[in-house]
């Protein structure tokens, strides 16, 4: 048996993953140019390809990262092997045959005009497929365990299948009766967008428990908090997207009672991050190296699931969102989401996989701690100056009747400002990919080395 089917079915997934958010931030940081530099005249055409081609790809750095911790952890988790890892690399190559459709539709055109599903049919039939393939086998290999579940598993679980069901949904506008019926369609779209961030969610969330666990955290997967956890967030899955659809007609209770739902989940996450957190004095510090790295992210966590918190919590009330829908403040909160906390928990889950197969170079050591504090604090000045222009826009536009260009020319100054911050983020990033490509590399030769020594 060759060397490359040696290694486990995380490698290729992390590759993926590294690659998917390669071409994210590349896409993003020039869709940014757009946004923040044009000139009124400009030719945007490029707008057209480059932010469904960053979303779609940010989307699938999550996912695939992911999975592939997922693959990495579950057989240590329960005792068990993968059921099959030829059917774990079917699933790959239906993941790449799906990013290859999405980004050839994109330069082409040939989209579906959805908001977050914008990729051609053809994408959507491989990523179905892949994830039948993934349902299958993860759940023949949890069940081959007979340990007792912890709370990550079943998150994991619950993920998988929350994201068959929304993921179909998400494409019932193919049908009539949804799509000749705008707020139905709109209804719907937006109510399986929140379902399919629920499902991604879980997935994400379980492994930062999970690394919690693995890096001195023992018992917090079994802990009454961390199951309580569970069902909210649960919850969350079923009934928060009410909090997308402000905007439609629906009745004022289930606004409520999406905000209410909505603003529970991350507070007992943090919670337990919080509680896992707290030694970080010197001397543990040093004692152990093999864990500054995904300590390091996960605190990093800790602090984007705060900030976002209140910025989610203030626009989850219906009168304040009534004016920031739309503008640059979901925006900052997309990033927030996505760049600070699943991003940050999948960097501590990829990393610490790594290090736990090869031990940090010293050459490495030095750009990983700099991408790792550059990405942070750039993220914090792009997020902080997009709110404040997304309220001002807002409030410009709601209270004074500003036109669109009024609005523009006011939120200029931040914009710009801004641009230059997500260029720091767009070389912080690099940074980590940078780090994130050379220890894959080693470790997954260091896998392919210890499986065949097994065999």
């Amino acid at each position: 048996m060759s060397k490359a089917y040696t290694r486990g079915p995380e490698f290729r997934y992390f590759l993926a993953a590294g690659a998917s958010l390669l071409i994210a931030i590349c896409a993003g940081a020039w869709a940014f140019k757009l946004f923040a530099w044009s000139e009124p005249g400009d030719a945007l055409t490029d707008w057209t390809w480059l932010r469904p081609t960053h979303v779609t790809f940010a989307v699938a750095w999550i996912f695939m990262a992911a999975i592939g911790g997922v693959w990495a952890f579950l057989p240590e988790a329960l005792g068990v092997r993968i059921h099959s890892q030829r059917l774990a690399r079917i699933q790959w190559w239906f993941f790449i045959a799906a990013g290859l459709i999405a980004f050839w539709g994109y330069l082409t055109g040939t989209v579906s005009g959805r908001e977050y599903l914008n990729f051609p049919w053809p994408a959507s039939l491989c990523i179905m497929a892949a994830w039948a393939c993934f349902f299958f086998n993860f759940f023949r290999t949890a069940r081959s365990s007979d340990r007792p579940w912890p709370v990550y598993v079943w998150m994991w679980a619950t993920g998988v299948v929350a994201f068959s069901l929304t993921f179909i949904e998400g494409h019932l506008y193919l049908l009539p009766w949804f799509n000749d019926a705008p707020i139905r369609d709109l209804s719907v779209q937006w109510k399986s967008y929140g379902g399919l961030a629920g499902s991604w969610n879980m997935l994400v969330y379980g492994l930062s428990i999970c690394i919690m666990e693995r890096v001195g955290g023992h018992g917090v997967s079994r802990s009454r908090k961390a199951f309580a956890f569970y069902w909210l967030g649960l919850t969350n899955l079923i009934f928060g997207y009410a909090h997308h659809t402000y905007a439609l007609p629906q009745s004022e209770w289930i606004r409520w009672m999406a905000f209410g739902i909505s603003m529970t989940e991350w507070v007992v996450l943090l919670s337990l991050i919080h509680d896992w957190a707290q030694p970080w004095n010197r001397d543990f510090w040093r004692n152990r190296p093999e864990e500054r790295v995904p300590r390091a992210f996960l605190a990093a966590t800790s602090a984007w699931i705060g900030i976002n918190l209140l910025l989610a919590m203030l626009i989850s009330i219906p009168t304040i969102n009534w004016f920031t829908h739309g503008t640059h403040v979901v925006m900052a909160h997309a990033m927030g989401s996505t760049a600070g906390i699943n991003s940050m928990i999948l960097f501590g889950v990829g990393f610490a996989w790594m290090l736990g197969k090869v031990p940090m170079s010293q050459k490495l050591e030095r750009p990983l701690w700099i991408g790792f504090v550059l990405t942070n604090l750039s993220l914090l000045v792009l997020w902080s100056l997009l709110v404040i222009a997304g309220i001002v826009k807002g409030l410009g536009m709601a209270r004074s009747d500003w036109s669109f260009h009024q609005a523009r020319t006011a939120i200029a100054p931040l914009i710009s400002t801004a641009g230059w911050s997500a260029i720091a983020l767009f070389v912080g990033l690099l940074l980590l990919l940078f780090c994130w490509f050379l220890l894959l590399g080693k470790a997954g030769s260091a896998n392919g080395e210890q499986e065949e020594l097994g065999k």
